[in-house]
């Protein structure tokens, strides 16, 4: 425990003697323990994380490095994940959504985009402390942040959050402090305070992100051409060449670095996957039909034999990929 120096007035030398010098310094004394007290109070926080996958439990494993006097507790249907976490003092409690909140004094939702819109409607009713911050890491934003003008209306405090950054892998037991070192934390700001962003950001420090202001309808634009439509590429590829050699005795036992680098992401978790689909298809559709142009493009270049196209579409490719690694 950290000392305590508290400065007590001694009597000036107009003062009379008798009982008013003892209580007047244990007055001081008193004072000065509770304002001491109180300012240790303020900085515990409670933090409420719904949805204890691969993004909210490498959260929980994040703010408990900055600040191990935080009280986290946890929220998920999955026993395993809660209790697994519970073993390795992640989380410091499992508690039905309901009973959580109210605790709450910054509260963060890492569910599907579907779960995170339903769960801001329910917050929007529910009984949470005055100063509570809503929080989420949706990698859609447009209708997150629609629906939160509900908390935003009712004067609870939003900050719509996403980072760019995540893994095949899924699950409480792949999560970790390093999954976002170095990527982009993106923020759409709603109706927190400054502190309340101050002290967010202070939680999740050791996560080393770049934090970056965005506005909804540029995230979802940007976020659909550098994620939710490479997804889409990865999983159709995978499937087209499944269907293509299933009849082939070595078929995809044959698949090497290319295949797999080229794919990886296809491995994610659908269910997430679904809801990001759904979330932003306006965006991913349109980026569809460009990724259609361009390939439709390439395709009749290979066709005609055309080598000098050929050549400059990758050339270009190589030149830009290359940029991503310096």
């Amino acid at each position: 425990m950290q000392s305590r120096n508290f400065h007590i007035s001694t009597l000036g030398k107009n003062s009379k003697p008798g009982n008013s010098c003892p209580r007047r310094l244990i007055f001081q004394f008193l004072t000065a323990l509770l304002r001491s007290l109180f300012k240790e109070k303020i900085k515990m926080k409670t933090i409420v994380i719904s949805g204890l996958g691969l993004i909210g439990s490498s959260i929980a494993r994040i703010m408990k490095q900055a600040d191990p006097a935080i009280e986290i507790i946890g929220c998920d249907p999955d026993d395993d994940s809660a209790q697994f976490l519970l073993t390795q003092r992640v989380i410091d409690r499992r508690l039905t959504f309901a009973a959580a909140v109210p605790l709450a004094d910054i509260i963060v939702l890492a569910g599907p985009v579907s779960v995170i819109i339903e769960q801001i409607r329910k917050l929007a009713v529910m009984p949470l402390k005055d100063n509570v911050l809503v929080t989420d890491v949706g990698s859609s934003k447009v209708t997150i942040m629609d629906a939160a003008q509900l908390l935003i209306d009712n004067q609870i405090a939003f900050l719509g959050g996403h980072p760019m950054a995540g893994s095949h892998e899924s699950g409480s037991q792949s999560g970790r402090i390093n999954l976002f070192a170095g990527a982009t934390y993106f923020l759409v700001s709603g109706s927190q305070t400054r502190n309340q962003l101050s002290e967010f950001q202070r939680l999740m420090a050791p996560a080393k992100v770049r934090w970056t202001e965005i506005a909804a309808n540029d995230h979802d634009q940007l976020v659909s051409e550098l994620s939710h439509v490479p997804h889409v590429i990865a999983t159709t590829l995978v499937n087209t060449v499944a269907k293509s050699v299933k009849n082939n005795q070595i078929g995809l036992q044959a698949a090497a670095g290319g295949f797999k680098d080229t794919t990886r992401i296809a491995a994610s978790d659908p269910t997430m996957w679904t809801a990001i689909l759904l979330s932003n298809g306006g965006e991913i559709c349109k980026e569809l039909e460009d990724f259609k142009a361009q390939l439709t493009q390439f395709e009749a270049a290979i066709r005609r034999g055309d080598r000098q196209e050929i050549f400059e579409t990758l050339k270009k490719a190589q030149r830009i990929r290359q940029s991503l690694d310096r």
